[in-house]
């Protein structure tokens, strides 16, 4: 059993120092015109470096480009698509924080983008770097449909469907060896799992050898974990923050492949405690006993809720318990 640290997905995209707060800078005056796209990108590679950099440094594995030259889940790649404005903002779940939300004005075209992202990030990582995508439901359920050519919610995941799709099949050519596709929507509308079931069968049809993982947050999953189960992907990725009882349900229900374990709170600033460990070595031992070779332990969400000095000493708790788990590493 091989256990790899993880980041989960975004970074936070300022600091404590004045250096490390020149991406908020440079987004301000950009949107003065004091500042070029060019001169932003420049700025948000550089600063991205940056945290790739702490990442790897913290211990982990896996990296991220931590994201953080985007506004928000949802804008950064629905505003790249033809047929898309972008409206008001809109609170994201029950963080402090607010996606701006897409409006979707005519038939969706086009690309989101990320492939060039990636990578660039793979150039200046000293690790393998995972890229992140938004999920079809999760984008269509925060959109605003301004057009008769989707009916509904379905229609228009499905539309998105073939454009997350035309992306992994880029990152497979690009080199990605797996991306995560981000649908904590799911959690709070379980009754489309097999709505999301069939966009990721759409999503994940072209994708070759490119391994993709599903992850949900931001509620329990533990009554749906049997369907995510079934679900069309090679990894599933799990915050264990909102379900006590998930753990048990993983070691009586087992996994035919890979898991990727928010174990460590990615909202809370308190570092966790030993007992993660102890959840990694059941898990383990589970996934052991049906021939999975790989567990992924990562935090729960996104790192961006936490102030950056406290990101980084997240990471570093992890990778603290995953060297004292005892059922990996042989």
């Amino acid at each position: 059993m091989r256990l790899i640290c993880a980041n989960h997905s975004a970074y936070p995209r300022v600091g404590e120092t004045p250096e490390s707060q020149r991406l908020r800078r440079a987004y301000a005056r950009r949107e003065t015109g004091d500042v070029s796209t060019e001169g932003y990108v420049e700025t948000a590679r550089d600063y991205a470096a940056e945290v790739i950099a702490e990442q790897a440094e913290a211990g982990c594995d896996l990296v991220t480009d931590g994201q953080v030259h985007w506004y928000d889940l949802i804008s950064h790649p629905a505003s790249r698509l033809d047929g898309v404005g972008i409206n008001g903002l809109l609170r994201f779940f029950d963080t402090n924080t607010y996606i701006r939300q897409p409006e979707i004005l005519g038939p969706l075209s086009g690309r989101f983008d990320l492939t060039a992202d990636y990578t660039w990030a793979t150039t200046v990582s000293s690790r393998p770097v995972k890229p992140v995508l938004t999920g079809p439901y999760t984008l269509a359920r925060y959109s605003i449909v301004r057009t008769d050519h989707y009916s509904d919610v379905a229609a228009l995941t499905m539309a998105l469907a073939e454009l997350v799709g035309d992306e992994l099949h880029e990152l497979g050519r690009a080199g990605a060896t797996l991306a995560q596709i981000d649908e904590p929507e799911l959690l709070r509308h379980p009754e489309d799992a097999a709505l999301v079931n069939k966009a990721l069968q759409v999503a994940t049809d072209r994708k070759g050898p490119l391994r993709v993982s599903l992850a949900t947050y931001f509620g329990d999953a533990t009554d749906l974990y049997r369907t995510l189960l079934d679900m069309p992907v090679d990894m599933l990725a799990l915050d264990l923050q909102y379900g006590p009882g998930l753990v048990a349900e993983i070691e009586r229900q087992g996994s035919d492949r890979p898991l990727a374990l928010g174990a460590v709170d990615g909202r809370n600033t308190a570092l966790d405690g030993t007992s993660v460990a102890g959840i990694v070595d059941r898990v383990a031992e589970a996934l052991d006993s049906r021939g999975v070779e790989e567990l992924h332990l990562q935090p729960s969400c996104s790192l961006e809720y936490l102030p950056r000095d406290r990101a980084r000493r997240k990471l570093v708790r992890m990778r603290e318990i995953a060297e004292s788990v005892t059922k990996v590493g042989a």
